[in-house]
């Protein structure tokens, strides 16, 4: 991509990330075909996160380069009710997740609670809330009706952020953080071969077989991402036990040899991939199980994912 194409990208993550502007983007610059798919039909609070993410890819910046990009403030008109008073906004400068995670934080509780009606008697009866009963009296219903205008998979990006609250933390591991992009993009990969599977026909088998080996593949991800962030909740280090760590080790070792030999591998991966691809098709041909060959076929594809980023990133230099 062009400099003036990756500023462009930038200034768009730095302003308000409208939906709809995003997806334009990565229409134009994104090399995905799933995704352009799949950002062009669904807009759900995960979908966002991936948009968002693979758009900080393509304008080449890091986790934390992207974590701390400047925002603009989205300004918002409060609406004045039947008796002309006016509602509180949460806060101009943040999307209402963000918002409403800042206000239960606020109170020491999670945003399920600070909605619940039960808390809001519980704060109006405390006597030293006696001075100030309408202001927050407004600000408590202001967030349950931005609670209960939004859709379920926000609520539920609200209950993961509030399960793992290390991940907003400036000394989290970024490799966790990348976990994070991975399971988003795992658990879409899976929702989508699954929904292929319930229109497939009796016809589709090839494309029936392929579709079940996503759901397993992406399910499995999904869940040893889950297992990461699970350990690091409760023990506060790195189990290390995701493929992706794999994936880092072995590129780091990339990083010691040298140009000629990186391109050496790639092309010796390249063959082994197109053999174990030949092998899996022709046991599928046959409806026989090749296990070997398809786990041989997932080594060499990965393996050629790792030489090429590697490729990639000198080229940068």
């Amino acid at each position: 991509m062009t400099t003036e194409q990756k500023k462009e990208i930038t200034a768009y993550l730095c302003g308000p990330r409208d939906y709809a502007e995003g997806v334009a983007l990565y229409q134009r610059y994104g090399v995905n075909l799933r995704l352009k798919r799949q950002f062009a039909v669904e807009d759900t609070a995960v979908i966002r996160e991936i948009l968002f993410d693979e758009l900080r890819k393509l304008a080449g910046l890091s986790e934390i380069e992207f974590n701390h990009l400047p925002r603009q403030a989205v300004k918002k008109t409060a609406q004045l009710n039947d008796v002309q008073a006016k509602c509180v906004i949460l806060d101009d400068e943040k999307n209402d997740e963000s918002a409403l995670m800042e206000l239960a934080d606020s109170f020491g509780v999670t945003v399920d609670e600070l909605v619940s009606p039960d808390f809001q008697e519980r704060v109006l009866a405390m006597d030293e809330n006696a001075d100030r009963i309408d202001e927050l009296t407004d600000e408590l219903e202001a967030a349950r009706s931005k609670y209960a205008e939004a859709p379920e998979p926000v609520r539920k990006m609200i209950r993961f952020r509030e399960k793992y609250p290390f991940l907003n933390s400036t000394d989290c591991p970024d490799v966790l953080k990348i976990l994070v992009a991975d399971m988003f993009t795992a658990y879409g990969n899976y929702k989508a071969a699954h929904a292929r599977l319930q229109v497939l026909g009796d016809a589709d088998s090839a494309t029936a077989a392929a579709d079940c080996e996503t759901v397993v593949t992406e399910y499995l991800k999904n869940r040893e991402i889950w297992d990461e962030l699970e350990y690091y909740r409760e023990n506060g280090v790195i189990l290390g036990k995701a493929a992706k760590f794999r994936e880092m080790e072995a590129a780091e070792d990339l990083t010691k040899i040298s140009d000629v030999d990186l391109m050496g591998q790639l092309r010796s991966a390249g063959v082994q991939e197109s053999k174990a691809k030949k092998a899996v098709e022709e046991a599928k041909a046959k409806k026989q199980p090749n296990e070997k060959a398809e786990a041989a076929f997932v080594k060499w594809s990965n393996r050629k994912k790792v030489l090429k980023a590697e490729i990639d990133r000198r080229k940068k230099k």
